[in-house]
């Protein structure tokens, strides 16, 4: 499961936690099962730690957080500046071939860059200062920000899930993307970020759309609820309703399908497990239920119970595993 890229970046995240000293007793026991996990592990890292000095293990454990939003604020940005010095010192990493890993777009640096994330099979419930409440669906990154003038959920990846707090100062509350904003007009809405959109779908209220290239001082598109949009840089366009899937059940730590295609139904189950294959034989039996997403295996288990699929389950030499799904017999 794990590839050569995806050892790279954990090894970067662990060395940026851990030499930045946010990490506590339970961390530095977390760090030595993974480098011990698998050989690579250990290689991969001890080249990473001959680009600058080895580390030591702090004396004391980190300080307790601040009390107040606003000094938790400076307390990340300050983390936020001393990752990206230790970032731009990494430069150019050999792991018996050549891995180039470049500074934007790796999952390893926005996760290690942002206010708060989650990794893979990981969800998160974050309270916001003004009530309001943040979901974070797996493998998500986001930078929070309540100034004086707006309240900004950045989405850097992944998935949130938003519900609006009631603001007395009445700044303006909005999701930004790489594509736009949404501006909530006090609401519970979903935002989703991939590879060329985003998807913004809204259960209750309404919000507004902001394409990045768009001219005006006038939002694009208002969605109320029941509405889902795909929106763009340069456009918002309707999303329709899908059918076959309940995206919002990811909330309840569920994936809720209706005679939906395997092949995508193991596309949707790989954000919470790894990345999952299947022949093209089976892509496309439907498959029916609501399913807890809290122990994936179980789910594939499952799947093998009811259909005539088998789950091949491959070591691979670096460490992690490879899935397939393949036809029984």
């Amino acid at each position: 499961m794990d590839s050569e890229q995806a050892i790279l970046d954990a090894a970067i995240a662990w060395r940026i936690r851990l030499q930045h000293n946010t990490a506590n007793a339970q961390d530095w026991q977390a760090f030595e099962t993974w480098k011990q996990a698998a050989p690579m592990h250990a290689v991969v890292w001890e080249r990473l730690q001959a680009l600058g000095s080895h580390l030591q293990r702090p004396a004391a454990s980190l300080p307790p957080l601040a009390a107040t939003h606003v000094l938790r604020q400076a307390e990340a940005a300050q983390r936020r500046t001393a990752r990206r010095k230790a970032l731009m010192s990494l430069g150019i990493l050999t792991t018996g071939g050549l891995l180039a890993w470049r500074l934007h777009g790796t999952s390893a640096v926005q996760h290690v860059l942002a206010d708060t994330s989650t990794r893979r099979g990981e969800r998160h419930r974050i309270a916001l200062p003004d009530g309001g409440i943040l979901l974070l669906n797996t493998d998500t990154a986001v930078n929070i920000a309540f100034t004086p003038q707006f309240r900004r959920i950045e989405l850097l990846s992944g998935e949130i899930y938003l519900t609006s707090g009631h603001d007395p100062q009445g700044r303006p509350l909005f999701v930004q993307t790489r594509d736009g904003r949404a501006q909530a007009l006090g609401t519970r809405y979903r935002v989703r970020l991939l590879d060329t959109h985003s998807e913004v779908a809204v259960d209750e209220g309404a919000v507004s759309l902001w394409p990045h290239d768009s001219p005006g001082d006038t939002a694009l598109a208002t969605l109320h609820a029941g509405d889902a949009a795909l929106m763009t840089p340069a456009q918002v366009m309707p999303l329709p309703d899908d059918a076959r899937m309940d995206a919002a059940a990811w909330t309840e730590g569920e994936l809720s399908v209706r005679e939906m295609a395997l092949a995508r139904f193991l596309d949707e189950l790989s954000r919470h497990h790894g990345t999952i294959t299947c022949d093209p034989a089976v892509a496309q039996w439907p498959v029916s239920g609501v399913f807890q997403l809290s122990d994936t295996r179980k789910v594939l288990a499952l799947l093998s119970q009811n259909l005539p699929i088998e789950i091949q389950i491959t070591r691979r030499w670096w460490g992690g595993t490879q899935t397939h799904v393949r036809a029984r017999g």
